[in-house]
C-alpha cells in the first residue's frame, strides 16, 4: 500500500443538515451556483443535494425518515455537521488507519451520494469532529 493511497487529497465536501434542501440551495442558486447532485438515499433516510464550489462541495442533507440526520436536526438545528476528505482508495486508508488503532462508525465503507464510497471515523479520534473519508469511483 502506497502513501498516495491513504493521503488526504483535499476537502471533498462539507455536510449540513437542513429541514428543506430546496430552501437551503435557493440562496446559492441565486448567486450562480448550480445543484450538481440531487439524490435520495433511502438507506440513510436522507436526500443529499450538492452544490459545486470549484471541486469542493456543499452538501445539504434533508431528512426523509427517522435516521441520524433527523436526530441531529432535532438536537442541534440546521448547521454544519461533518467535513469530508477525498482519498484515492478508501479501503487502503481504512486498513492503514486501523493498523494505527483508529476505529470507524461502520465495519466497511458504504455507498455514498454520486457513486462514491464513504466511511466515517469515530469522533474520539478527531477531536470531536465528524470526519468522513470519500473515494470517487
Amino acid at each position: 500500500m502506497s502513501d498516495d493511497e491513504i493521503r488526504l487529497q483535499g476537502i471533498d465536501h462539507v455536510g449540513a443538515p437542513v429541514w428543506d434542501a430546496d430552501a437551503a440551495t435557493a440562496f446559492y442558486e441565486r448567486l450562480g451556483k448550480e445543484v450538481v447532485i440531487d439524490e435520495h438515499l433511502p438507506e440513510y433516510d436522507i436526500r443529499a443535494v450538492f452544490l459545486d464550489f470549484d471541486g469542493v462541495y456543499l452538501e445539504f442533507l434533508e431528512p426523509t425518515g427517522p435516521g441520524n440526520v433527523k436526530t441531529f436536526l432535532e438536537r442541534h438545528g440546521p448547521g454544519y455537521q461533518h467535513m469530508a476528505y477525498r482519498v484515492a482508495d478508501v479501503d487502503a486508508a481504512v486498513e492503514a488507519l486501523r493498523e494505527d488503532g483508529f476505529t470507524f462508525q461502520s465495519d466497511d465503507p458504504m455507498p455514498g451520494a454520486g457513486g462514491t464510497r464513504i466511511i466515517f471515523l469515530e469522533e474520539r479520534h478527531t477531536a470531536g469532529f465528524q470526519v468522513e473519508l470519500v473515494e470517487h469511483v
